[in-house]
């Protein structure tokens, strides 16, 4: 009966059925039909369900096979960071000085911003960082920034390499002292005809000739029709914009401008002035003016999974190494991650977590791997609890909303352009819980058709 899953494949080509006992005619009912659709071989799909609470799958389907899993590898560098760093853990970023203001609140010694590789530092984080030197004494500061990027091993990349679009928000690099990941979102507000930048960034224009235009929204979407170019020392946004298109932000990678000419853009506005920042590390005899912490790493997690947020999860892979060895590198997560793995009794093979994020072409991971340990993770509610819910919330909100499946399940996705993937938990129609994996790999994989595919599969799995 577990050949009639393997759409077509010689007895001999097929993997160990793990002594799977259930009927799955009608699973080749639904997949096999919708499967032949997608246009992707047989042997680029991989499915696996197993009951949490079962040693046994129900479901398994080339799930040996190692294939790129996309972002649904953030599960694995979640899983190693609830285990690595501890559930209460707390990104801190610091100011430090090694004098004292002068009696006017002066500084002219210089200011370090210490940073521990925060996922999350937001411009609010820095403006609370700020008041607090602020309420440390410190009125004005003569003196230059120092950035002590210190903790993490420079391996930052081209942020055109992996795809040759270093402006997408996913194409951020890790930095220890990342702010805002390096983003600007520029704000269309047809009501009041203007465009503005969030940030707002010192001596940073935006120069608007946008022709406002009372009107349908186009059918190719409101970006079609507007231009907008932006470079180190200012941005230009053209074009036609249309009332019926409502308000809309348009986030971009500041790629053009360097990390420190970001820092000092975002200080510049808040220190209402134009600061020198460079890159050194902090003197042992600095003492901290202002700190800031992030939030603890369930919140954090919620976030970077929900939304998918590959620069958050490259910030917490390197900080498994970090806070093991007091500089994170992609090397040393890696043997941090297979550290956990084995102390947990998970036998991971050729297993290649790439950055931790999954905006890699070297990501490889085996289904049943995936599944056994969601199998494992299944009463870590930090961990299920960071994973967006099926219908409801990040990157499945709008999935399966014509369906019983809303609130059922909560699924990790992955796509990039030859891969698409979930893995999660769903909830049966027997008040039983699944751990579930399926990666479709291969240049159909983002067709209308695969995506059915892994509908059906959730669907089949939330009828048992």
């Amino acid at each position: 009966m577990f050949a009639s899953l393997t759409f077509g494949l010689t007895a001999a080509a097929q993997e160990p059925s793990f002594g799977v006992k259930s009927d799955l005619i009608s699973a080749q009912k639904i997949f096999v039909p919708t499967a032949y659709k997608t246009g992707v071989a047989p042997f680029q799909m991989s499915f696996y369900a197993q009951p949490i609470n079962q040693t046994k799958p129900i479901l398994s389907l080339n799930a040996q096979r190692s294939q790129n899993p996309a972002s649904v590898i953030k599960l694995i560098t979640s899983y190693a960071a609830l285990n690595t760093l501890g559930a209460d853990y707390q990104w801190r970023t610091q100011l430090l000085t090694t004098e004292q203001p002068d009696v006017q609140g002066t500084l002219h010694a210089p200011l370090y911003l210490k940073g521990s590789g925060d996922p999350q530092l937001v411009i609010e984080k820095i403006e609370q960082l700020v008041a607090g030197l602020v309420k440390s004494g410190v009125r004005n500061v003569q003196s230059p920034i120092i950035v002590d990027r210190s903790i993490f091993k420079d391996e930052r990349q081209d942020a055109a390499s992996f795809d040759g679009e270093p402006s997408m928000p996913y194409n951020a690099q890790p930095d220890a002292a990342l702010m805002n990941y390096r983003a600007i979102s520029f704000n269309f507000d047809p009501a009041t005809r203007s465009v503005s930048a969030i940030p707002n960034l010192h001596e940073y224009p935006v120069i608007t000739a946008v022709q406002w235009i009372d009107g349908a929204c186009p059918n190719t979407g409101w970006k079609s029709t507007v231009r907008l170019n932006v470079s180190a020392q200012s941005a230009m946004v053209s074009g036609r914009y249309y009332s019926d298109c409502g308000s809309n932000q348009w986030h971009v990678h500041a790629y053009q401008m360097t990390a420190n000419d970001y820092v000092q853009r975002v200080f510049g506005t808040l220190m209402k002035r134009r600061q020198s920042v460079s890159e050194g590390v902090t003197p042992k005899n600095a003492l901290p003016v202002a700190e800031v912490y992030s939030n603890p790493l369930p919140l954090v997690l919620k976030d970077m999974n929900g939304f998918s947020n590959n620069v958050m999860a490259r910030q917490i892979y390197l900080s498994l190494s970090a806070k093991q060895n007091g500089i994170g590198s992609l090397t040393d997560s890696a043997a941090a991650v297979r550290d956990v793995l084995r102390q947990k009794g998970l036998l991971f093979q050729g297993l290649n977590m790439g950055n931790g994020s999954g905006l890699s072409r070297q990501t490889r991971v085996r289904a049943v791997d995936l599944g056994q340990l969601l199998v494992n993770a299944a009463n870590d509610e930090p961990f299920v609890n960071s994973l967006p819910i099926l219908g409801v919330s990040g990157t499945v909100k709008n999935r399966l909303l014509d369906s019983d499946m809303v609130g059922r399940g909560r699924i990790k996705t992955g796509t990039l352009d030859t891969v698409r993937a979930i893995a999660g938990y769903i909830d049966g129609k027997s008040g039983q819980r699944y751990a579930i994996v399926s990666i479709i790999e291969g240049p159909n994989a983002q067709t209308v058709a695969a995506k059915k595919l892994h509908d059906e599969f959730m669907i089949w799995v939330g009828n048992q």
